[in-house]
């Protein structure tokens, strides 16, 4: 079973403890908007982080080869692909 994990804002917005305590490694993590300027700080809870293709763009932040952007049609297969997703 995989959760989906939907992050909208940079990782100082939450409590990096919790999270870490809370998101498995068969979790994914899918940052959006300014969540996505925290996308180093956001790999040590998951390996298979995802960040919104758009959202990137607009921001012009730069992928580093580990990087995975995705599309909106691609955010939404993820999202039926898992058991639940979680918005924080």
């Amino acid at each position: 079973m995989s959760t989906l994990h939907i992050f909208s804002k940079t990782l100082n917005n939450y409590c990096a403890n919790q999270l870490g305590n809370l998101i498995r490694p068969t979790d994914k993590v899918l940052l959006l908007g300014d969540a996505c300027f925290s996308k180093k700080q956001f790999k040590q809870f998951s390996g298979s982080l995802l960040l919104l293709a758009q959202d990137i763009t607009v921001r012009a932040i730069t992928l580093s080869d580990n990087d995975t952007a995705i599309s909106y049609e691609e955010f939404v297969a993820l999202t039926l692909s898992t058991n639940q997703s979680i918005t924080w």
